[in-house]
């Protein structure tokens, strides 16, 4: 049976393993997911019924990787019986499949965002969601990167990088709101652009997730900024009363 971070560990070989193959497995789920964010947003932007097609025929392969992922990590919590690093990276996976299943999510609800209606006057929105497009797929391949290579210094990046999409969203809402109010035959393509620009938010939120859950698997402390209620707190550590498994 496995023991804690360090000693004599039974089937370490074979842990080490298990841990490796998931890894790659969400990997190769992230990339997925990565691709339908992108053509998603090429679909939306462009009206590309053929990019549209290609995420929605990824949604089926996407699901398979989020039930392979989970079932395989259950099996081997029950198997092996984890403690300590190990039971917070098997633990870490299941959490982070689940972000990267909601990317792909988004990915999908951007493609079908698709409308054959008037483009914007303006090339300004457009050049902001591309922007925000490309960051925040950045941010998600490094978080998990980063977890793979139990980076700690580059999962912290993920938050300073996500305060640049928060601006760039926040640049996209006042000039979609600007040009509503002008008026003009373009206000259901304007009013898209709003809603991209709330999913590719959402798309660097999960990333910040993602480096959360690698940084508590990695080191077994949480930020209490992480919790709402001790939101903005510079302090380390975890939750008043609790350690850390």
């Amino acid at each position: 049976m496995m023991q804690g971070d360090g000693g004599s560990v039974v089937g370490a070989a074979e842990k080490d393993r298990a841990i490796v193959r998931l890894k790659t497995h969400v990997a190769e789920m992230t990339a997925l997911a990565l691709i339908m964010v992108r053509d998603g947003s090429i679909a939306m932007l462009e009206s590309d019924v053929n990019r549209m097609q290609s995420v929605i025929g990824h949604d089926a392969e996407l699901d398979r990787f989020d039930v392979e992922i989970e079932t395989e990590t259950m099996r081997l919590i029950a198997k092996l019986q984890p403690e300590g690093r190990d039971l917070r990276t098997l633990g870490a996976i299941l959490k982070i499949a689940n972000c990267v299943d909601r990317v792909g999510r988004l990915g999908y609800d951007l493609a079908k965002n698709l409308r054959e209606s008037p483009a914007i006057p303006d090339p300004k929105p457009v050049e902001l969601l591309r922007e925000m497009d490309v960051r925040t797929r950045a941010m998600v391949e490094q978080a998990v990167d980063a977890f793979d290579k139990n980076d700690v210094e580059r999962e912290k990046e993920i938050f300073g990088m996500d305060d640049d999409v928060d601006d760039l969203h926040r640049q996209l809402q006042s000039t979609v709101i600007e040009l509503l109010r002008a008026g003009g035959s373009s206000t259901e393509r304007l009013a898209l652009a709003l809603l991209a620009g709330r999913h590719l938010e959402r798309v660097g939120d999960n990333a910040c997730k993602i480096a959360e859950k690698a940084i508590y698997a990695i080191t077994g402390a949480r930020r209490p900024e992480y919790f709402p209620a001790l939101a903005h707190r510079i302090t380390s550590g975890p939750p008043a009363g609790r350690t850390p498994l």
